[in-house]
């Protein structure tokens, strides 16, 4: 909350007023319509009263229903904490949040190391909703700061922020040197653009590498008698359940314990996506066996990947890659029927996303501590962790001989 703030509760809504702007105010009648209010909403109800507020478009995790469903069933949220910035009687941005008590995942490689339970204040990707003017955006992050400073959270998360955006200049430039991470892990977030045909897809791989895909699936489908397709799911099964597992089993994530579970949080979580129309399913069947799939998330044209994994067995095929192509090549050939435009590859790097991504954008989490000795020691723990664990990645992607031996013992 700001400092000195004016605050009132209404309607289980808390609503602030920059002391200084009320001076100005005073002073100078015709301005009054420039003044920004910022209103906290810091309940379920309270953001469904305001429902409205969510026209402005904008990302599928800081939609309104994706945003309340895991503000209600994650047991780590304390409640929602969503900004509403005013300016007179007119709403003008979101910032989309939630008090969560949680810990912050430290990791170094393959080595996690066990964090202290914190109340974090996590702002999704894409929270910011509405007008990013430099005024609006820096109001909403002085009540961050200040809800830091009055002791309502121990650390402010900003889920990755392009580096290239208003909010990003906001967050570095108004936090002190030590009130933002010491150390920010820079990432690239890749998108696909999908043209308008499955053969104008295939023409984003070289020639040779073209000619060794068609290679491939002639091969592929030689060896398995002509039986290759891909199946479409919208909806949870058991059928669905049981072929994904099948290839979860035996791919490379299961033994770094990441990637797809069929756990009863994905169930219930799979079941609510389905209702609104949101679940997307593919798997890629060789003989009837399933041997690759995809799953994500529709949300306003755009096809947000969440797990991918194909059976380590059938590599010499490159199952993802052909039922990334036959899926995706589809998409492109009926665009009314599926209702995607864009292919959302997520962050992180990989000759995949890189071969077929159409742009891609600069991105980071940005961590904001209070002025406080306990502040500054979680910003040294966290910076230092984070430091360390970019620092090996970034040399370990050289591709020396010795880089490769340490990739693998860093996987292993």
């Amino acid at each position: 909350m700001i400092a000195n703030a004016d605050s009132r509760a209404q309607n289980g809504v808390l609503i602030h007023r920059h002391p200084q702007r009320e001076v100005r105010i005073r002073e100078s009648a015709e301005r009054a319509p420039s003044a920004l209010y910022i209103q906290t909403l810091d309940s379920c109800e309270a953001v469904l009263r305001h429902r409205e507020l969510w026209n402005w478009p904008g990302t599928r995790d800081s939609d309104l229903d994706y945003f309340l469903y895991f503000a209600r069933t994650r047991t780590e949220v304390l409640r929602p904490h969503v900004l509403v910035a005013t300016r007179g009687e007119t709403p003008e941005a979101l910032l989309i949040g939630k008090l969560e008590f949680r810990r912050i995942p430290l990791q170094f490689g393959r080595f996690e190391f066990r964090s202290l339970q914190l109340r974090v204040l996590t702002f999704v990707y894409g929270g910011l909703r509405g007008c990013a003017a430099s005024d609006t955006t820096e109001t909403l992050v002085a009540e961050v700061l200040s809800t830091l400073r009055d002791g309502h959270a121990d650390v402010a998360v900003f889920e990755p922020v392009a580096l290239n955006s208003q909010l990003f200049s906001v967050l570095k430039s108004m936090s002190t040197t030590f009130g933002h991470g010491l150390h920010c892990v820079v990432q690239n977030h890749y998108r696909l653009q999908l043209p308008q045909t499955s053969q104008a897809l295939q023409e984003l791989l070289s020639s040779k590498q073209r000619r060794n895909y068609l290679r491939k699936c002639r091969k592929f489908i030689k060896d398995f008698g002509g039986d290759v397709l891909c199946r479409w799911h919208t909806s949870p099964s058991p059928g669905l359940y049981q072929d994904l597992e099948f290839v979860a089993a035996r791919s490379h994530q299961r033994p770094l314990g990441v990637g797809f579970e069929g756990t009863a949080e994905l169930h219930a979580w799979w079941q609510f996506a389905s209702s609104k129309g949101w679940l997307r399913a593919c798997i890629l069947y060789a003989g009837g066996r399933p041997c690759a799939f995809w799953t994500g998330i529709v949300h306003t044209g755009t096809l947000w990947g969440d797990y991918m994994a194909y059976d380590r067995e059938l590599a010499p095929y490159s199952p993802g890659m052909q039922l990334l192509l036959r899926s995706l090549g589809e998409i492109c050939d009926n665009p009314e029927q599926h209702g995607i435009r864009e292919f959302n590859l997520g962050p992180g790097d990989s000759d995949l996303k890189a071969l077929l991504s159409s742009s891609r954008k600069q991105e980071s989490s940005i961590y904001l501590y209070p002025p406080t000795l306990q502040g500054a020691l979680l910003n040294v723990m966290f910076s230092t962790v984070f430091l360390a664990d970019d620092s090996a990645r970034k040399w370990l992607a050289r591709g020396s001989f010795l880089g490769g031996v340490a990739r693998r013992l860093w996987r292993s």
